[in-house]
């Protein structure tokens, strides 16, 4: 991973992780199974795949095809019902056309909190949904992923008494047309993904899911910063899985 600068952060005691490499054998074995899979798909345009002995049937991709599209920044923010705050730090200076990543964050902090730790800047886009030292630490990723704030959007999956925001990424997706997704931790992966697969097996990976049936969107889980914050092992991972976003961003060669 080399001195990467978001991964930088103050000794401490550490417990042992027993946890592997992140190409581990069953990782790589994994990966070529989709890849295997997607290839065939393709061949033979069915989701059917046929091997020696027998047939295998692909899952279908679960869709959001309900999503609602708006014309104007307006009549979004009146779909969203947020606290007029956290609309002024989160959308209000997002343009249409240079939004490249919606970060999907598990919920919103009460906005006392977030008026209590404000800077100014884009680390206070952050502070909705981090407390200051994660949100510190994820800026220094979103840095290395040589992101600009003017192409990032912060937003939870879960609002105020658990109300579910998930149907409000979509929403956002069709509005800003990132060219992906990131969803933070497993909460945020399962309600994106309409999936119950465990995040240490799907994370780094881009998966299809349609908003309309013109229009699809690219989805990757990440660990939650929080605990890759902590984490040497899950800073290797993270970085990896980051790598991969950057090169589909053209952020990489």
């Amino acid at each position: 991973m080399g001195d990467c600068s978001w991964a930088r952060k103050i000794p401490r005691p550490v417990k042992p992780s027993l946890q592997k490499d992140v190409y581990s054998e069953k990782v790589q074995v994994i990966e070529s199974l989709e890849r295997f899979a997607q290839e065939k798909t393709q061949e033979q345009n069915s989701s059917v795949i046929k091997i020696p002995g027998g047939e295998v049937h692909l899952k279908n991709e679960e869709s959001w095809t309900r999503v609602n599209s708006f014309s104007s920044f307006e009549s979004l923010k009146s779909e969203l019902k947020l606290d007029e705050k956290f609309c002024e730090i989160v959308l209000s200076k997002k343009e249409l056309n240079k939004v490249k990543v919606i970060f999907v964050s598990e919920k919103f902090r009460s906005i006392e909190e977030v008026n209590s730790e404000m800077r100014g800047g884009f680390i206070d886009e952050l502070l909705t949904g981090f407390p200051l030292k994660t949100a510190e630490f994820f800026e220094r990723m979103i840095s290395a992923m040589k992101l600009d704030s003017s192409e990032v959007i912060i937003f939870p999956v879960e609002g105020e008494n658990d109300r579910d925001f998930s149907g409000h990424i979509m929403t956002l997706a069709a509005f800003y047309q990132p060219e992906v997704v990131i969803t933070l931790g497993a909460k945020a992966t399962s309600k994106i993904l309409k999936s119950n697969d465990r995040l240490s097996l799907v994370h780094g990976q881009f998966f299809t899911r349609k908003i309309s049936d013109q229009t699809s969107i690219q989805i990757v889980p990440l660990f939650h910063p929080s605990i890759i914050e902590t984490n040497q092992n899950m800073k290797k991972t993270a970085w990896v899985d980051m790598q991969k976003i950057m090169k589909h961003l053209k952020k990489l060669p």
